[in-house]
Order: structure tokens, then sequence, then C-alpha cells
């Protein structure tokens, strides 16, 4: 995998309270990246893997605060827009404002990410 990938994934993975290897990194999903673009739900639910179900909500709060870019308390559409690697496209971006703005604001709050995250969990158990 590209170097630059590679450093950012560990430094998402540390965000988020754990680590990854180079080899961890070697067997990420090939979907995680679709068409140049980076897949922060594939990210998510790989993360999950190397998670303590008592870290969840610390882990959370985390991942949470790397992607509130400005520390604005909301993840908005341009932070998503302007991810740890490749930028996702307009669409990809809009389409992960959709599925976790419950109060349809325009932006993810905590709770909203937070209920993103774990409804994503649930989905996979």
């Amino acid at each position: 995998m590209d170097e630059d990938f590679s450093s950012q994934m560990k430094k998402m993975a540390l965000a988020m309270g754990t680590s990854l290897s180079d080899k961890d990194i070697d067997l990420l999903p090939t979907d995680m990246t679709h068409h140049g673009s980076f897949n922060y739900i594939k990210f998510f639910e790989y993360m999950q893997k190397f998670q303590a179900s008592g870290q969840q909500e610390s882990v959370i709060r985390k991942a949470f605060q790397t992607l509130d870019k400005d520390k604005s308390g909301f993840i908005k559409w341009n932070e998503i827009n302007s991810g740890p690697t490749t930028p996702l496209t307009d669409e990809e971006a809009e389409a992960v404002i959709q599925a976790a703005d419950t109060d349809g604001d325009g932006r993810i709050d905590f709770e909203e990410f937070s209920e993103l995250i774990k409804k994503e969990k649930m989905a996979k158990k």
C-alpha cells in the first residue's frame, strides 16, 4: 500500500485509541478505498475489530474529534470532503452527511456520529 495511505491510517487508528501495524494495513479490505476515495464507514467497521467494547465511547469521541477539523463540535460537509487521504467526491460526502444527520441541519454532531457508529456495529453482530 501507498506509504502516505499507511501513515494516515496509523494516525486515524491512534486517534481512535488503538494502533495498526504495517501488516494490519496490508490486510485492509479493498473496499476501504473505492476509485481512489477513502471510505470512512468501511474504516470504522474495520477498526471495530481492534477495539474493546469498554473503550467504545472514548474511541468514538476520539474519531469524532479527528474528523471535526475546526473543533466546532460538528462534522460538516467540507470536513468530510477533505479526508485524510484522497478527498471524497461531493456525492460521497453528501451520502455520509445524509446517513448520519438525523436532525436535518446539514452537519453531524457527536450524538449523530455516535449513533451512526453504534448502528453500524449492531448491524454487524
